[in-house]
């Protein structure tokens, strides 16, 4: 009987591509699913905000989250999506140290997304209450920050793994799903910048 190591991510029951086009499945249901949710967040802004039933999208005199920040957050967590995307066509050509040089800064640079949302968050010049906009931008916030902390506990193994050299040109398919799902993330908090930059409703009477 054959034992298998966590140090030895080459030795499976099953044939390697197998399993990890079994991953790379369960990793875009996964994205589906949670683009299923985004889209749900974004289509309620929207249609609450074309809507403004008894003007409620808006408090007389309420005061906006700033759009520049979620757009500053949306880009540095792209900046750290691409970086960890060159980690990854580096491991597909060989290169074990361009891996973990890129999981350390990606994670690095998806830490300071995650300070930034914190500081979004925590700064809203509004309660969670105060408006149909207010609610919205919490529970977009929110789930923005939760991508968030998933990815950095993803970031992390990936680079701990990396250092391991538990990763070859050959052996790669968990670089692969979290290069997909880091991908996401980033392209999740552009389109809900792009969507959260519509404030004033289209319906003030």
């Amino acid at each position: 009987m054959t034992s298998l190591r966590v140090d030895q991510p080459d030795l499976h029951v099953e044939d390697a591509d197998l399993v990890g086009r079994r991953w790379r499945t369960g990793t875009l249901l996964l994205i589906l699913a949670d683009a299923a949710f985004v889209a749900a967040l974004m289509f309620s802004y929207l249609y609450l905000r074309g809507l403004n039933t008894e003007h409620a999208w808006l408090a007389p005199k309420q005061d906006t989250a700033a759009i520049w920040l979620s757009w500053l957050i949306a880009g540095v967590l792209a900046v750290s999506a691409a970086v960890f995307y060159w980690g990854y066509r580096g491991i597909l050509a060989g290169g074990e140290a361009r891996l973990v040089t890129a999981s350390a800064f990606a994670l690095l640079i998806v830490l300071i997304a995650g300070v930034l949302q914190f500081v979004q968050l925590a700064t809203f010049p509004f309660g969670v209450a105060d408006s149909a906009y207010s609610s919205c931008m919490y529970v977009i916030a929110g789930a923005n920050l939760v991508h968030i902390l998933i990815t950095m506990f993803l970031g992390l193994g990936m680079w701990n793994r990396s250092r391991r050299h538990m990763y070859s040109a050959d052996t790669n398919w968990q670089v692969h799903v979290v290069t997909l799902w880091w991908s996401w993330i980033a392209l999740a908090a552009i389109a809900v910048s792009f969507v959260t930059s519509y404030i004033t409703s289209p319906n003030l009477h």
